[in-house]
């Protein structure tokens, strides 16, 4: 399956392409309210499958698969590690092996790096832990992107570019879809997706809206 960044850079190949929106997701959510979205024009979706508190989130076959029956084109999952469970390559290992025995199918998974309440102060041991968790995606054939923005990249890893290398997800909630608003940070220099609009109601569901060029 074509992830949604790999779909980025086609899009910006492809000069009649026209701009996409999406949503992420944190809650079970049903068929009936993907499909409303994608009524709506939806393209894509990104599903929380790895909880802050170290597990796999039990809902996200369902999200997952109730975003295939109704239609949208690109079904991508995010995770939320947990630094202070420690072991990142076996959280990551556990991931990426829990998705396959469910049969979930999707295109990447993103790593949600964000709220510095939830990692130490020592940076380094913060950047270690990133480095874990992308050796070992790497490892298990993972496709990677990195969900971040300057104010929580900074501050968890000091600006490190250890993710430069991966797609990148960013956040700022500007109501804008355009990137006139992003500055580089941790090596990137252009970013794939921006999330524009953070938590709100459609279609019955909580979510985020994001959009792509």
């Amino acid at each position: 399956m074509a992830s949604i960044a790999q779909l980025c850079v086609l899009a910006a190949l492809a000069t009649f392409a026209a701009a996409e929106w999406g949503v992420d997701v944190s809650q079970p959510t049903s068929t009936s309210s993907f499909q409303c979205m994608r009524n709506q024009g939806a393209e894509f979706a990104i599903v929380r499958a790895w909880e802050s508190i170290g597990q796999f989130d039990s809902a996200a076959p369902g999200s997952v698969a109730a975003a295939h029956a109704a239609g949208i084109p690109y079904v991508d999952v995010y995770m939320f590690p947990c630094p202070s469970c420690g072991n990142p390559t076996g959280q990551m290992a556990n991931l990426v092996n829990d998705l396959k025995s469910h049969g979930v199918s999707y295109g990447m998974i993103w790593l949600d790096i964000e709220g510095p309440q939830y990692w130490s102060s020592d940076k380094q041991a913060n950047i270690n832990f990133i480095s874990g968790l992308i050796s070992q995606a790497k490892a298990m054939g993972v496709h990677l992107g990195i969900y971040t923005s300057e104010s929580q990249w900074i501050p968890i890893t000091g600006g490190s570019t250890i993710g430069a290398g991966y797609a990148l997800w960013y956040a700022h909630y500007d109501g804008a879809m355009n990137f006139n608003d992003f500055s580089a940070f941790g090596g990137w220099t252009k970013p794939s997706i921006k999330q524009y609009q953070g938590t709100t109601s459609m279609c019955g569901a909580g979510v985020d809206l994001s959009w792509y060029p």
